[in-house]
């Protein structure tokens, strides 16, 4: 069987949607007689009865509303391409980390909206890493990773590891062997992994003994952990400073801190002329090296 016409999928779907062929008619600005029309030659090309008709409304028969679902889903996913479509050239989409979304790049993206407001951006967060040669979906990868800088970074911000209390937390803490100590579980074997050992070894501590120390497997849930009080946590300062720089935590012993990994910036070929995208790393640069947010290391 061939396809029906759009027009009468449109009035079909309408008058569905509406339980009216009068109230179809003024959705679609067509007569009444128009939507019935269509939909009378519907049901003679398919063979059934889609509507049982009464006097002041209509309504759908079993095969009508199977019907009904199969348009009410083509056309919404119709009208989300085009919405898609329509956007997709002043949008650009980020992919990066789910904590370097989440605690450094929504504090600020904000702020980059309010400056230009046509340009819309779209963030996937992965712990995955992008193939941007293959998705061409992707127009910006800040990816976290060791300390050698590829001929493909843009930008590259560099962090360090300390540890960090709430206020109260750190207030009330009276000696370092009666704290609570929380950590990220680090689950990828290719990247280093940076533990309370190796802050007590920098610190000059002995071991503490019988330390017990918390993982989270993410760490939103570590900086959420020392905000709620619950101990000292042990975090980046890239990731950590936003919520210094709003006095909510602080950090315990600022003069230790540890080296860690680097957040490359790497911009898709897709878009790689394009004025947003130029316009967004700009902003990127600004960020990156703001005194409020110095790359080397945020309130140590």
């Amino acid at each position: 069987m061939s396809l029906p016409s759009l027009a009468a999928l449109r009035a079909f779907d309408a008058a569905a949607r509406l339980g009216s062929f009068k109230a179809a008619a003024d959705a679609l600005n067509v007569s009444a007689t128009a939507i019935s029309h269509h939909i009378r030659g519907l049901e003679a090309q398919t063979g059934v009865v889609l509507f049982l008709r009464g006097t002041r409304q209509v309504s759908l028969t079993d095969e009508g509303r199977q019907l009904s679902e199969a348009t009410d889903f083509a056309f919404s996913r119709i009208e989300a391409t085009l919405d898609v479509l329509c956007v997709a050239e002043n949008t650009l989409t980020i992919s990066t980390t789910p904590a370097f979304a989440s605690l450094w790049l929504a504090p600020r993206i904000q702020s980059f909206e309010e400056q230009h407001p046509s340009i819309h951006i779209r963030t996937v967060s992965s712990t995955g890493v992008v193939d941007l040669q293959r998705d061409r979906t992707i127009d910006i990868a800040i990816r976290y990773g060791g300390k050698e800088r590829s001929r493909d970074d843009s930008l590259v911000l560099r962090e360090s590891v300390g540890a960090f209390g709430s206020p109260d937390y750190i207030e009330r803490l009276e000696d370092l062997p009666r704290a609570e100590f929380i950590n990220t579980a680090w689950m990828s074997k290719d990247l280093k992994h940076i533990s309370w050992t190796d802050w007590f070894a920098a610190a000059e501590y002995e071991p503490i003994k019988d330390t017990k120390v918390r993982e989270f497997l993410q760490e939103q849930e570590v900086l959420q952990a020392g905000l709620a009080g619950q101990g000292l946590i042990l975090l980046s300062n890239v990731l950590a400073g936003d919520m210094v720089a709003r006095g909510w935590l602080l950090p315990y012993r600022p003069d230790i801190r540890l080296e860690g990994l680097v957040y490359r910036v790497i911009a898709g070929p897709q878009k790689s002329d394009s004025k947003n995208l130029k316009v967004f790393m700009a902003w990127l640069t600004k960020e990156m090296d703001s005194p409020e947010m110095p790359l080397e290391a945020v309130a140590f």
